[in-house]
């Protein structure tokens, strides 16, 4: 593989992160999800493997996992970022 190759991909990469979520009365935590963020979107998978989401973007998929799980006792869904940028 050539070396242009190879910075092209790099530099086109999507961004790795996590839906992390705070549940419970005492500080219980669990990643919930994830994801890919490209330019354009942002690309889903809870940890469970039942669920996908599309969505435009990291903060968006967050706020939609922060709703969707309020029911299940969830108080709030962080994003993290697990890559060195």
């Amino acid at each position: 593989m050539n070396e242009s190759m190879r910075t092209l991909a790099a530099g086109e990469a999507p961004r790795l992160f996590a839906i992390v979520e705070e549940y419970g009365d005492t500080e219980d935590i669990r990643v919930a999800g994830y994801g890919l963020a490209y330019e354009d979107r942002a690309e889903v998978n809870s940890v469970e493997g039942d669920f996908h989401l599309s969505s435009q973007s990291p903060e968006h998929a967050r706020s939609l996992f922060e709703i969707s799980s309020e029911s299940a006792g969830v108080r709030r869904a962080h994003l993290v970022w697990l890559d060195a940028t």
